[in-house]
């Protein structure tokens, strides 16, 4: 019984090891995160991600900039903060409010 045990804990540790990341999925994980935060960014146009965050279990973060759309806002740049989910795929974007 014990050896079974012992059996199956090594199983499992040796297929959590084998789900390692890769550069490469590292790379499309972010580009699917980028491609969603930019369109998720509904205010903004001309959006480019300016800095790519943290990495988190179920999330990523990154910092968004761009040109407001409406025209009250004459062109005034904004950021905004997206989060990412890496299961849903859905990004949620939220306007950075910078104070001086």
């Amino acid at each position: 019984m014990r050896l079974a045990l012992t059996a199956a804990a090594l199983l499992a540790l040796t297929a959590c090891s084998a789900h390692a990341s890769t550069p490469g999925a590292w790379n499309d994980l972010r580009a699917r995160s980028d491609k969603a935060c930019i369109a998720a960014a509904e205010e903004l146009r001309n959006v480019r991600v300016t800095a790519y965050g943290d990495t988190f279990q179920d999330v990523t973060v990154s910092t968004l900039e761009g040109v407001y759309k409406p025209k009250h806002m004459k062109g005034a740049r904004g950021k905004a903060t997206c989060v990412f989910g890496k299961r849903s795929g859905r990004a949620e974007v939220q306007e950075l409010q910078v104070r001086r």
